[in-house]
């Protein structure tokens, strides 16, 4: 019979694998790293005018062609007036990373939906110099949020780095 005889202590194994868990436990860090990259990506998603699948969004609906004319800015969701692509920002709550924009407008634009008057008969605006009022505008879904599978990646790719620092690599 053979025996194997290991000799030493288990400190830095104990010492590695209470960083380990640290992360677990408390995963802000990781998190917040990562917050950045996803806004980095959202924001570049923004700028191709693709939602989080890869989907153009003129693919959906393409601009209204009166609106296109009196257009100010470098695309959809971005330019004068329309500060979406700037507002987009990120907080960690526990174990939980939350990204968005608190605009008002920020849901419309993420789901689509119509638009109604609160106060007023009609809803009143402006395109290609002619005035419109209507009673309800339909707002095309152009989703800019989303978990990509870059993201995923970007993810994994952080707590990989963080797990390896904590064993000490």
């Amino acid at each position: 019979m053979s025996s194997i005889i290991v000799t030493g202590t288990t400190g830095p194994i104990i010492s590695a694998l209470d960083r380990i868990a640290a992360i677990g436990r408390n995963p802000k860090g990781v998190l917040e790293a990562v917050s950045r990259k996803v806004i980095t990506s959202t924001r570049d998603r923004m700028e191709a005018g693709i939602d989080p699948r890869g989907v153009r969004w003129d693919s959906y609906a393409p601009l209204n062609p009166l609106y296109a004319s009196d257009k100010k800015g470098d695309g959809i969701l971005r330019g004068a007036g329309l500060n979406l692509y700037k507002s987009i920002v990120s907080y960690v709550d526990g174990n939980r990373l939350i990204w968005g924009s608190n605009l008002s407008y920020s849901r419309i634009h993420q789901l689509g939906g119509v638009i109604r008057p609160k106060n007023a008969r009609a809803l009143v605006f402006w395109m290609g110099g002619q005035k419109f009022q209507r009673g309800s505008v339909t707002i095309p879904q152009r989703q800019y949020l989303g978990f990509t599978d870059e993201d995923r990646e970007t993810l994994v790719g952080e707590l990989e780095e963080y797990l390896a620092r904590a064993m000490g690599h």
